[in-house]
């Protein structure tokens, strides 16, 4: 497909499907392990919707420096910097793996002191640790992965990690209920089966760039580290990175509010999460479209382009959540009742969800925004309206509602959704300002 010439629906429906097909498969991915985990115990269930949190620490570096990769990679490639190109892609590859090993190890050792900061008590902070002991080590694999798909990306191609995310759903079908009951490893079995998809994904993927138009990306020359690219790509990835991360901060802020509800109720927002993730997959694909189309034709110059793709998406995307979040506000209690018989566990999760159905719109309309952005090369700019509506203002609105209101839990859900439509709003407005500017610079 031509980044620069196919007509802008055409390419986000090629872009975005797969790539939300995908995601629904690595989301389904992470619902069976909330399964499994639920059938050794609800402490079990528990720790890994602590853990989750921390884990997307690590998760987030990952995603960002794909992200990152698909920004520079794509940018050369529009200006038609083949060689340039090539070169960007193999040093995000050792980049990737240089920055999981010690971002992996950092937060692994900061674990403890995190599980303080969010008030956590109780026998499932032992379920927590331990399957964050096997999953933060082997970060790499993840990283890898990502930033093949980064290139890949940059190609518009998103079925290939499509299909290696569809493989490794099914593979942690097998290889959770074996490594838990058959090996008789417990919580350590689930993290370990995620580390074996996650090489077996890396692998493949790393293989469909061999065979792409940026395959001589693979080259020893490429992949031994350079310092120039690495700077360009931890400009790019840190934003980027920071941005995910600020997912992560903000979730252990909402944990550590809902936490002093007990027990049921984190279990109840891990589950709504899961839920609400599987909502949101047409958002991510479209994120996706977004970045990679965007990144080419920044490259190009071609601006008004830009404009249409931005404005294109956000009206699909606010179509399809709308439907979704009457879906979800309905058939909220019946979807959290899939995963538990727990009275208390279903009302907690049940309260989220219809709460969240009238966030979704905002969610597209911050993504979309900040995809811009980032393939144009300015990163920045959705770092910092992701402070705001990450960690700012829902650390103030949280704060007021259970201290100073005293509304219960549902004051947190109301937060969020305060928080969410605010910064949104602000974000697209001035991302159309700094779109438009580019026409006359």
């Amino acid at each position: 497909m031509d980044l620069t010439k196919d007509p802008v629906p055409q390419l986000l429906r090629n872009i975005a499907i797969p790539a939300s097909i995908g995601m629904f498969f690595s989301t389904m991915y992470y619902v069976v392990d909330n399964f499994y985990a639920g059938m050794l115990s609800s402490t079990a269930l528990a720790g890994i919707s602590l853990a989750a949190p921390i884990y997307f620490m690590g998760l987030a570096i990952s995603i960002g420096v794909g992200q990152a990769t698909n920004a520079l990679v794509g940018n050369a490639r529009g200006a038609g910097k083949q060689l340039e190109a090539e070169k960007i892609a193999g040093h995000a590859i050792s980049f990737a793996w240089a920055l999981a090993l010690i971002t992996g190890l950092l937060i692994l050792l900061s674990t403890p002191t995190l599980f303080v900061m969010m008030g956590a008590k109780g026998n499932y902070i032992d379920d927590a640790l331990a399957y964050l002991t096997i999953i933060l080590p082997t970060l790499g694999f993840l990283s890898h992965g990502m930033a093949a798909n980064g290139i890949l990306n940059s190609l518009g191609d998103t079925t290939s990690f499509r299909n290696s995310l569809i493989v490794a759903f099914l593979a942690n079908i097998v290889l959770d209920p074996l490594l838990m009951f058959g090996f008789g490893w417990g919580i350590y079995g689930l993290a370990a089966a995620t580390a074996l998809t996650q090489l077996g994904s890396a692998v493949y993927l790393t293989l469909k760039v061999r065979q792409s138009k940026l395959g001589n990306s693979l080259t020893l020359m490429n992949l031994v580290p350079n310092w120039l690219h690495y700077k360009a790509l931890f400009r790019q990835s840190l934003p980027a990175s920071t941005n995910m991360f600020l997912i992560a901060v903000g979730s252990v802020i909402i944990t550590s509010a809902v936490a002093r509800f007990g027990e049921n109720a984190i279990a109840g927002l891990g589950i709504a999460l899961r839920i609400e993730q599987l909502v949101l997959l047409p958002t991510v694909g479209l994120n996706i479209a977004v970045l990679s189309i965007v990144s080419v034709n920044f490259g190009a110059k071609l601006y008004p382009r830009m404009e249409k793709v931005a404005l294109t998406s956000i009206t699909i995307g606010t179509s399809i959540m709308l439907i979704s979040g009457i879906f979800i506000f309905i058939f909220s209690q019946p979807l959290i009742a899939l995963f538990t018989d727990n009275a208390a566990v279903i009302t907690v999760g049940t309260s989220y969800l219809r709460i969240e159905a009238i966030v979704l719109p905002a969610y597209v309309i911050s993504f979309v925004t900040g995809a811009v952005l980032q393939g144009m090369k300015m990163p920045i700019i959705p770092m910092y309206f992701n402070i705001i509506r990450q960690l700012i203002l829902p650390l103030a609105l949280i704060t007021i509602a259970l201290n100073i209101l005293g509304t219960g839990i549902m004051g947190v859900w109301w937060s969020i959704a305060i928080a969410t439509w605010t910064t949104a709003t602000v974000q697209f407005f001035h991302m159309r300002n700094i779109v438009r500017k580019q026409y006359y610079s």
